[in-house]
């Protein structure tokens, strides 16, 4: 089976170069994307085994992307690349897994060798002709259809032992797999990606102002975020639920349409939008650099649960903001 590698980034001559030189004469399939956004839309859809991302694009940043792809799929191999080095700190690659950093501009032959290492290292050994040459066996006389790896130059991009070896630490047990009806917080005073920190007693306060939508008996998933899609508490009927795909996919949704909004000439973006459905409807909305789903069956009014969840929203903007106060 082909590997699947998908390249991330704003600049589309930089993405057809990366193709280029990861698709001629490859055993890869590739794709391409322009977004952060767009990327983690297409992953949930199919995931891949290689992500090659941008750090630095509008809206969703490249860590931010493979924080959301980490979430998704621990095993994905990742390189990023980017012009400035120092945007990606040893203690952030670590913390996110990082497999390699590539720093523009980038030769095909680096590129390529670094997903070769991650992804086929078998063909970076020499073959059993090879093996016999260097023993003093004659090889046979026909050409290589490959050749074996390139020697020190370039030299290779450091980097940790290929995914198909490196040991990945186990996700955590979700308390959504202990039953339901499910709530989940974070530990006190975890920072958003934004760089927002929330304290205990805050998100405390936003659960209560979802108290009226929790109680009402079709509402099936409740789901606060920050607005790059880390999940702060959640509520919901039934344990099969990824939230943390669910609340990533929200996240990149919100970003898509606020861009589709400015490119039709948008200049007060929206903040609600509603996905009616015959078996479920969700409602999506954003305050406060904050992102509240709520999920509804088909009994529950949706002119209620609008209203309902304007109001939730009105509540969780005044615990935000009175925490920015005492703050300051």
């Amino acid at each position: 089976m082909l590997k699947r590698i998908l390249i991330v980034d704003d600049d589309s001559n930089i993405r057809r170069i990366v193709a280029m030189a990861l698709t001629d004469d490859s055993p890869y399939e590739v794709h391409a994307v322009s977004s952060g956004e767009a990327a983690l839309l297409a992953i949930a859809r199919q995931p891949v085994d290689l992500l090659f991302t941008d750090i630095r694009m509008p809206g969703m940043s490249g860590l931010e992307l493979v924080q959301h792809v980490r979430e998704l799929d621990p095993k994905t191999a990742v390189i990023v690349f980017t012009v400035s080095p120092e945007d990606l700190t040893p203690e952030r690659a670590a913390e996110l897994q990082i497999d390699c950093l590539l720093e523009k501009p980038i030769s095909p032959e680096r590129m390529r060798l670094a997903v070769d290492l991650l992804l086929d290292p078998i063909k970076l050994l020499p073959r059993p002709s090879q093996r016999r040459g260097a023993e003093g066996t004659s090889p046979p006389s026909t050409a290589p259809t490959r050749a074996p790896a390139a020697p020190p130059q370039p030299p290779a991009p450091k980097m940790p032992p290929p995914s198909s070896t490196r040991p990945v630490s186990p996700l955590p047990e979700r308390s959504g797999d202990q039953g339901a009806p499910v709530t989940m917080q974070l530990p006190t005073g975890r920072p958003s990606w934004r760089g927002r920190t929330y304290s205990s007693a805050q998100i405390h306060a936003m659960r209560l102002a979802l108290k009226e939508i929790v109680m009402e008996p079709d509402v099936q998933c409740v789901l606060l975020a920050d607005i790059s899609g880390i999940v702060l508490t959640h509520w919901s009927r039934r344990r099969d639920i990824n939230v943390t795909a669910v609340a990533a996919l929200a996240a990149g949704n919100t970003q898509a349409f606020a861009e589709i909004g400015r490119n039709l000439g948008q200049r007060q973006l929206g903040h609600l939008v509603i996905h009616e459905g015959p078996e479920q409807s969700i409602i999506v909305v954003t305050v406060a650099k904050l992102l509240l789903l709520i999920a509804i069956g088909p009994t529950v009014s949706l002119g209620w649960a609008r209203l309902a969840t304007l109001r939730a929203c009105d509540e969780i903007l005044h615990v935000v903001r009175d925490g920015s106060d005492k703050e300051h």
